[in-house]
């Protein structure tokens, strides 16, 4: 008997975790914070040792509480895709970071981070690791460079835990693996189960104009994105629109580029960053920054919710400049400062409170698979089970799948733990 216990991302988008007890083994699918909460809340805690830690990918929401083990003298080997240990070590330290900057302390600190890292075991797509008794193989999940769809093979049962996944490919990433084994348990994200995104050439469409008719205006076109994966993909899109003004990447976004360009190998064209990067300035000081507002051109910066970065000063100084414009490349969560702009026309941190006259708009760059796209993969894999979670509307979504004929739960916090 195999037993699924689900820790977080229960009806809920953060703090993602599920425990795979196999009766010989317990391993561990991701295991996130909820960062939009401060201090960040974690999964439930797991009492005892646990064997392997498979991690999706680097975000926060996924990765954020692995250190936890280390620091309880529990650590275990993780397996994750390439370029997801180096993002992990970016991120991490950068959560430490805030967390002083914010006056509350994490459950660990740098130096269970570095034994974390010590631990990693990058792995690459398709090829099986044993462990006790089972077999672990990681598919591309085409969301962020290194992500990946943990599936188990117990000898008894199979697992396939999604974490976030795209199918569509987009101009950074190559579309998620599906031609897969055949899974009896089936643990998806429902982030997007209740709609589909907008068409991404319209989009890519539409941040062109925007920056040209920004351009056109002698302003400043500020487009703010996450810092792994995302602003990446933005400077291809630019690229492919002949945009020959000059483009400045500010924020953490710098080192994660620089990461992932060292394992071309995850990108949908290898060769692609290196082409975009010579056209590319880094901002590297606070004084560059004040000299790159003072000429109309582009600058890419983080954070992508406007939570705070290089992007929280550009807004101060440009906010009531008519001729610039902000473009959020995508969703944005309530209580952040970029959904307060996008209700209130505001910009309002612990600093300022302003109203707000550059042009803003909201794109839909998501790394996530739609409604669609999310029934027609289950409809292929035809999973004995399927676990609803990381979504808003999980209940509403499982509900639909048993209407559909499937086996389907949304796992909530008094009915968390299944025998598969």
């Amino acid at each position: 008997m195999v037993q699924l216990s689900f820790l977080g991302a229960m009806s809920s988008v953060g703090s993602s975790g599920i425990l795979v007890d196999t009766g010989v083994e317990k391993i561990l699918l991701d295991y996130g914070t909820k960062i939009q909460d401060t201090p960040p809340k974690f999964p439930i805690s797991i009492e005892g040792r646990i064997d392997a830690l498979l991690l999706s990918h680097a975000h926060l929401d996924h990765s954020g509480g692995a250190s936890i083990f280390s620091a309880r003298g529990n650590g275990c080997t993780t397996y994750a895709g390439y370029t997801t240990r180096e993002l992990c070590r970016l991120l991490w330290t950068d959560s430490i970071k805030i967390s002083k900057e914010e006056g509350y302390d994490l459950p660990f600190t740098k130096h269970d981070v570095e034994k974390t890292l010590a631990k990693f075991m990058p792995t690459k797509f398709r090829i099986p690791v044993k462990l006790h008794k089972s077999k672990v193989t990681l598919f591309d999940a085409g969301h962020i460079p290194g992500s990946v769809m943990p599936f188990i093979d117990t000898g008894n049962k199979t697992i396939l835990y999604t974490g976030d996944y795209k199918i569509g490919s987009t101009r950074l990433m190559k579309g998620a693996d599906t031609n897969l084994p055949k899974v009896d348990a089936l643990i998806t994200e429902s982030t997007y189960c209740d709609r589909e995104h907008a068409e991404r050439g319209s989009q890519e469409n539409e941040l062109a104009r925007i920056v040209r008719e920004t351009l056109s205006n002698d302003g400043v076109a500020l487009i703010s994105g996450f810092a792994v994966g995302r602003i990446d993909e933005l400077l291809l899109v630019l690229d492919s629109f002949g945009i020959d003004y000059p483009v400045y990447v500010d924020g953490m976004a710098k080192k994660a580029i620089t990461i992932i360009n060292e394992q071309k190998g995850v990108l949908r064209d290898p060769k692609s960053l290196d082409k975009v990067l010579q056209k590319v300035e880094y901002v590297t000081s606070h004084q560059m920054r004040k000299k790159v507002i003072k000429q109309p051109g582009v600058i890419l910066s983080t954070s992508g919710m406007l939570t705070g970065g290089p992007i929280a000063w550009y807004m101060g100084k440009l906010f009531d400049k008519q001729n610039c414009s902000l473009t959020l490349s995508g969703f944005q969560v309530e209580g952040t400062p970029g959904k307060t702009l996008l209700e209130t026309g505001r910009f309002i941190n612990e600093e300022i409170d302003v109203e707000v006259k550059m042009r803003v708009r909201r794109l839909d760059f998501s790394s996530h698979l739609g409604r669609k796209d999310l029934f027609d993969f289950i409809n292929k894999l035809n999973p004995e089970k399927v676990f609803c979670v990381h979504g808003e509307h999980t209940e509403e979504f499982a509900l639909e799948l048993k209407e559909k004929g499937y086996d389907a739960v949304a796992p909530v916090a008094n009915n968390r733990i299944f025998d598969i």
